[in-house]
């Protein structure tokens, strides 16, 4: 059988672990980029998010995945490049790393220095991708940035991270929520605030610093070019949008943060706030 036979056996039998499971990971790994939607999403991912946080992995073999992910033919592949077909073997690579944590949560395998390079590595991928597609009629979803966001979301609730890393999260959030080559339009500033509200959930940033964030929203340095000027002030209203009424649910920092968000939305574009 073919790897996509050997999937969808397994699927069809409740995922139950085979004896060379670890190397099927591996082959799954290798394969995690394909174009082939239903056996990178539907075969290869969804057979991941079963077996790595519940099969009885070494933690060798936890070591070996991970730094699998986070190498030169995996999250780092074609990084920099737009509309190439190497967005995916990134985008599901990131979705590993979730996986991981979930595994480090209920058993600990993972060092301190080991969760900061898992960072750095991800805070590197977040800060070079350029690949800004969602879905893709043909090829299914990309969704670099939506995964990237479910990442940092993980990373920011662990201690490990400091001050400084949180600081350093939050202009990531920034400079993907202003890109101008499109207008995000598959759920890319829902998922990008998650994080932001497990950073406010820290409570280690102060009042004054976050506040000082969300107004660069409002200073940002205008494209030069109408389309992409347009596509970025539409990233920016919706991503404050957003985080509004996600504040104002959440009930906590509302009385704070709301009021310079709506002073942000104003300076964005002053012609639909005014009487």
């Amino acid at each position: 059988m073919n790897l996509k036979e050997k999937l969808m056996y397994i699927r069809e039998n409740q995922y139950q672990a085979q004896s060379d499971a670890f190397v099927l990971i591996q082959e799954m790994l290798h394969n995690i980029g394909t174009v082939d939607a239903q056996l990178r999403d539907e075969l290869i991912y969804t057979t991941l998010s079963h077996w790595i946080p519940s099969l009885s992995l070494t933690t060798s073999e936890l070591e070996h995945i991970l730094t699998t992910v986070l190498d030169r033919d995996h999250l780092l592949y074609g990084l920099g490049e737009t509309h190439s077909d190497s967005v995916f073997t990134r985008s599901f690579s990131m979705l590993v790393i979730p996986l991981l944590l979930m595994r480090h949560a209920a058993s600990p395998f993972l060092s301190s220095e080991r969760i900061h390079q898992i960072k750095d590595v991800v805070f590197h991928n977040v800060r070079e991708e350029k690949d800004y597609r969602g879905y893709d009629e043909t090829k299914g979803w990309a969704h670099a940035v939506a995964h990237a966001a479910d990442v940092l979301e993980d990373l920011a609730q662990y201690n490990e991270l400091d001050e400084a890393d949180l600081s350093t999260m939050l202009d990531l959030v920034y400079e993907k929520m202003t890109i101008s080559d499109r207008v995000y339009s598959d759920g890319e500033d829902e998922r990008m605030i998650t994080p932001v509200m497990c950073i406010l959930d820290r409570n280690i940033l102060s009042q004054a610093s976050v506040q000082q964030w969300i107004q660069r929203f409002g200073t940002v340095e205008n494209e030069s070019e109408f389309l992409p000027a347009f596509r970025q002030k539409n990233n920016i209203k919706n991503f404050l949008k957003s985080l509004y009424f996600r504040i104002k649910f959440h009930g906590v920092y509302d009385a704070d943060l709301c009021p310079t968000i709506e002073q942000t939305l104003y300076k964005v574009e002053p012609v639909y706030y005014t009487s």
